[in-house]
Order: C-alpha cells, then sequence, then structure tokens
C-alpha cells in the first residue's frame, strides 16, 4: 500500500480571519497547511485539516468551512467564536500557572 501526499494551500479567507484573530490577540503561532492523503491505485483519500496550535490546543480547519475543531473532529465552534475561546483559554492556562506558583511558596 502507497500513500501520496499533497499539500492543500489554506483558503484565503480563513487565513485572513485567523490571521487577524491572532494579531488582536497579540498571539505569536504558525498556520500549518493540511494535505491531501490519498491511497494509491484506490478511490480513497482523507483530506487533512489545517492546523494551528496555541498552549496544547490545536485548532483544526478545513477549506470552505466555517467550524474550527478543538483537538479532534468530536468537538467545534464557529471561527466568529475563535477569539473569544483562545482568549478565555489563554487566561485560563495563566491563572493555573499563578495558581501553581503560589502554592509552591
Amino acid at each position: 500500500m502507497h500513500l501520496s501526499k499533497e499539500k492543500i494551500e489554506i483558503d484565503e479567507n480563513i487565513k485572513r480571519k485567523v490571521r487577524y484573530i491572532l494579531k488582536f490577540l497579540n498571539i505569536n503561532a504558525r498556520i500549518i497547511n493540511g494535505n491531501l492523503i490519498t491511497i494509491e491505485k484506490t478511490n480513497l483519500a482523507y483530506i487533512e485539516p489545517h492546523k494551528l496550535k496555541i498552549n496544547n490546543i490545536c485548532y483544526l480547519f478545513f477549506n470552505e468551512c466555517d467550524n474550527v475543531y478543538i483537538n479532534t473532529l468530536e468537538k467545534h465552534i464557529h471561527i466568529s467564536e475563535l477569539e473569544n475561546y483562545i482568549r478565555n483559554h489563554s487566561l485560563e492556562k495563566a491563572m493555573n500557572h499563578y495558581l501553581n506558583k503560589q502554592k509552591n511558596y
């Protein structure tokens, strides 16, 4: 069985929205393009989503889809909710770090 991988360029509309959110939140992160993975000599294919990793959370995007999947394809939010989701989880991580630091004193 042979697999072939072909990079998929992220949709400019999605890329623009995500970059705007990252810039607004002052977060440096890289968007990783997805792939089209096919099994040669079959009609089977898998679309690997585009990825954005922030604070051990992997956000998954598909072209022409307004949903953002969180870590797996089971939980999703609308792309319009992404800014608040990232902000809330960044604050939660900062608060947990602060509380853990206080326990060590």
